[in-house]
């Protein structure tokens, strides 16, 4: 059994560290900033370029809005930047 859970946990492993760089915006990160997007408030489009623009690595996006209260100042600037997509 615990041969079987090694075995199991080894090729998580694996498969996760050949995923790609965990800086690298892939479509899939992408995609998952454009679901958190309000369309009725956002241009969607805008909002996505406007986040990566702002996280140029995609971890830091991550990372940074996580702890909101330890980068407050970088997500107030991040919110400011998302002003400027805001739909009419």
């Amino acid at each position: 059994m615990k041969f079987k859970f090694l075995l199991i946990a080894a090729a998580v492993t694996l498969s996760s560290s050949c995923a790609g760089d965990p800086n690298e915006w892939t479509e899939e990160r992408k995609q998952i900033v454009k679901d958190k997007c309000d369309s009725e408030m956002f241009d969607c489009d805008c909002y996505l370029e406007t986040t990566i623009e702002f996280f140029q690595d995609a971890q830091n996006y991550n990372t940074i809005l996580e702890n909101e209260s330890e980068n407050q100042e970088k997500v107030d600037a991040y919110w400011d930047k998302l002003y400027e997509c805001m739909a009419v």
